[in-house]
């Protein structure tokens, strides 16, 4: 939701009314944001669901596989029976903006009648011979090897898919089916993806293309836009007075997901950055554990402050470093705010996304699993102590925020939203 939060604001100022449908366990969030709201999919999101499920993986329950697809079905079946049109009752949208990571979404707004743009809220991983996928940390490079590469890490990327995710094969399936039952056009829909099937229509990535690796082509309907980070986004307060003043700040995270899905890895890493700083007292560090972690199981040192949840932005702000897995919003926040970076990849996307900060020199790469407090001290002390790094994440902020004030993704959904239909 917070790559959408900056673009439903701007098209708001200018003019627009922005409505959110959403599944019942978002509103709050949405409304503190101060956008309306209406609920959608409740039969299969009833209020709580998203608690439940996160205190279950966090207990070690995954949903997995077999329970989410049960989900994309009961939300296709909906959409076929007018779910969307019951639950925007009088509401009369002239465009759909929908989650590309969500393409069943996006087919069941089609069947409305109504125009559809998707939008990514992390870089797109669609076969292309000079880009690799997501998951992996190559960083492309001149030469036959590194072309290489990039083709055997997409091969065993669609041999992996076929032979051992059967599951992940059956819900593209389902999309086709999906997608037959709606009229949507098989054509329109691109499967050789890393992810889920990707919709042909208008694409806004909110990233510009300066981070990203040189693409051989695009595809359809792909567009780079500003990066959309919100910094009107209200995100709680912070106790400012604990922070000391002079001392470089250091800002840990492992986002919104890792913390719940990752509980017995996560501890023993924020001990680590603990056991760091505390062996660095001419730093200060605030660290966002989340809300499933035990801050009294930690040993913090008196120049860091352990908090569940952090106003990032904010923080950010402040900040000299911040350790992170590598998840698209914090690294677009960091870029932001001109902070360089240590990643520790964990999942999904995490790996592409510091091959890419470490390409353009804005942090270092580092092992997850290996994250002792010797080894992080000295991927800190590297960064921190090699100004280049603070001087090429000042040069790409300055990229990202030209994006900003141009808002060619605003443009594009006012075209979209205003063409004859």
């Amino acid at each position: 939701m917070n790559a959408t939060f900056a673009l439903a604001r701007r098209l708001r100022q200018r003019g627009h009314r922005v409505v959110y449908l959403g599944i019942p366990d978002t509103e709050a969030r949405v409304r503190e944001q101060g956008f309306e709201f209406l609920p959608i999919f409740e039969r299969v999101f009833p209020p709580g669901a998203l608690a439940e499920q996160y205190a279950n993986e966090a207990s070690g329950r995954s949903l997995g596989l077999p329970g989410f697809r049960d989900r994309v079905l009961e939300t296709c079946e909906l959409m076929a029976q007018g779910e969307i049109e019951r639950a925007l009752g009088t509401v009369r949208p002239d465009l759909f903006v929908v989650a590309s990571v969500t393409p069943w979404i996006g087919i069941g707004a089609w069947k409305t009648g109504v125009p559809v743009i998707t939008f990514s809220s992390s870089l797109i991983s669609v076969q292309d011979p000079d880009v690799p996928p997501f998951q992996t940390s190559i960083i492309p490079g001149r030469g036959l090897f590194p072309r290489l590469r990039i083709r055997l890490a997409w091969r065993r990327l669609f041999l992996r898919q076929k032979r051992l995710d059967p599951l992940r094969l059956a819900i593209f399936d389902d999309v086709r089916e999906f997608a037959r039952r709606c009229g949507y056009p098989l054509d329109g829909i691109e499967f050789r993806v890393e992810t889920w099937p990707a919709l042909r229509l208008p694409n806004l990535v909110f990233c510009p293309p300066e981070f990203d690796f040189p693409r051989r082509s695009l595809p359809a309907g792909t567009v780079f836009v500003e990066p959309s980070v919100d910094t009107e986004r209200r995100d709680g307060g912070f106790p400012w007075e604990r922070l000391r003043d002079g001392r470089p700040l250091v800002y840990c995270a492992l986002g919104s997901v890792a913390p719940f899905k990752y509980v017995r890895q996560a501890t023993p890493f924020f001990q680590a950055f603990l056991d760091a700083l505390a062996e660095r007292p001419h730093w200060q560090g605030v660290v966002a554990i989340g809300r499933y972690l035990d801050a009294g199981a930690l040993r913090c040192p008196p120049n860091v402050l352990v908090m569940p949840e952090v106003p990032q932005l904010e923080v950010l702000e402040r900040a000299s470093l911040m350790v992170s897995h590598g998840g698209f919003s914090s690294v677009k926040e960091c870029i932001l705010q001109g902070v360089p970076m240590v990643l520790l990849p964990l999942f999904y996307d995490h790996p592409g996304n510091a091959a890419r900060a470490v390409h353009h020199g804005l942090g270092v790469m580092g092992s997850f699993a290996g994250a002792s407090a010797s080894r992080l001290g000295r991927w800190m002390d590297e960064v921190m102590n090699d100004l280049l790094y603070k001087e090429r994440a000042r040069d790409m902020s300055a990229i990202f925020r030209d994006w900003e004030t141009r808002m060619p993704g605003v443009e594009q959904v006012e075209r979209t939203a205003t063409a004859p239909r």
